[in-house]
């Protein structure tokens, strides 16, 4: 059995030798690009050859029946008839995950060819029936590794050291003016509201997304044709209006995968400037363009520090899971700005709280 390693666009193909539990064990750090600590990992196998498609992983402590449901269904997207586990962590934890692992991978017709746990430094199979191979005390793991995947079939969380510079706030001068020109888009937002028509936070709403809207819109068309996305007032009027959850999703559909690399750039210049308070949108959309082009620990970077700025911030928690599951970019199906005005015209006012920032007496941006 081979590994042939496709979680991330590009990377080289690894050929590594997969024919006993020792070998899977040793190969998992390689293909995740670190040491799995407290998690459950799926290697779906694809092809005569049963070379490595996908690999997928999970906390531990994530609920059973979800993590193997959502498991075994992305192996049968992925084309995948059979498949590897392996769970690192005491067997309270793992067991229940392997269980529910084994029977979602039969009932989607998977055939699951091993299940290992490995708990301080030993390894049990959950497949093996002999106690020659598999004694009750476990085996211990073997300290050998197998021949090095390339670096860039993974890395740990945050990136290295270079992707984490990269997304760093601008300082200095260029921070003097960022936050000058974030002032004065929040006195402009003021002005807008001060000046709404009546029917308070609706009005002011759907004009407040029409403007973003139009910006956003000039901001890509500027980018794709190679400009940059403006000086320090337009980036903090920019980060301003991607407040409105409508405002960031016009911006998010225009990602493609052959665009990618453009649409990085930008957000990548547009979080770097915004105000911490705006960024979490332009750090969202830059971790979805990097992941979307196969920039992994860029992603990575942009996710670790909007994860600091705003914990709870949903766009990024779906591209935190989409890596987290090794999910292949290629799954990704991109809609139109026409599909997404149908299912959310930014003409109707929304329910419940505003999506805009608040008006200026309160107390900032809605998150």
């Amino acid at each position: 059995m081979s590994s042939d390693d496709r979680m991330v666009p590009g990377a080289a193909a690894p050929v590594v030798a997969l024919r006993r539990p020792e070998d899977v064990i040793r190969a998992v750090p390689a293909l995740l690009g670190g040491p799995p600590d407290d998690s459950v990992v799926v290697l779906g196998l694809r092809g005569a050859s049963g070379r490595v498609r996908i690999a997928l992983s999970a906390p531990a402590d994530e609920p059973a029946d979800g993590f193997a449901h959502a498991a075994a269904e992305a192996l049968a997207a992925e084309g995948c008839a059979a498949a590897l586990a392996v769970g690192y962590g005491p067997a309270a934890r793992i067991t229940p995950r392997m269980d529910a692992l084994r029977e979602a991978a039969r009932l989607h017709g998977i055939e699951l060819r091993d299940a290992l746990r490995v708990t301080d430094g030993r390894y049990w199979s959950y497949l093996c029936p002999s106690p020659d191979c598999c004694p009750p005390e476990g085996v211990p793991v073997p300290r050998a590794g197998p021949p090095a995947v390339p670096s860039g079939t993974g890395a740990p969380r945050g990136g290295p050291p270079g992707a984490r510079e990269a997304v760093a706030p601008v300082d200095g001068p260029e921070r003097d003016r960022m936050d000058r020109a974030t002032t004065a888009a929040e006195a402009r937002c003021a002005r807008m509201w001060s000046t709404r028509d009546t029917g308070g936070h609706a009005a002011f709403g759907v004009a407040f997304r029409a403007e973003g809207l139009r910006e956003v819109r000039a901001t890509v068309a500027g980018a794709l044709a190679g400009r940059a996305p403006g000086g320090a007032d337009r980036v903090a009027w920019l980060a301003l209006l991607l407040v409105s959850v409508r405002v960031r999703d016009e911006a998010w559909v225009h990602i493609r995968a052959e665009n990618a690399a453009l649409h990085t750039d930008l957000w990548r210049r547009v979080f770097r400037m915004a105000d911490p308070a705006y960024a979490a949108a332009p750090g969202s959309l830059l971790a979805f363009a990097a992941w979307l082009g196969g920039d992994v620990p860029l992603a990575e970077a942009a996710l670790e520090r909007v994860a600091r700025l705003a914990p709870r911030y949903s766009m990024a928690a779906l591209i935190r899971q989409a890596l987290d599951h090794r999910i292949s970019p290629d799954r990704w199906r991109p809609v139109t700005p026409e599909w997404l005005e149908r299912n959310s015209p930014a003409g109707r006012p929304a329910d419940g709280p505003p999506e805009c920032p608040k008006p200026p007496e309160a107390e900032g941006p809605t998150p």
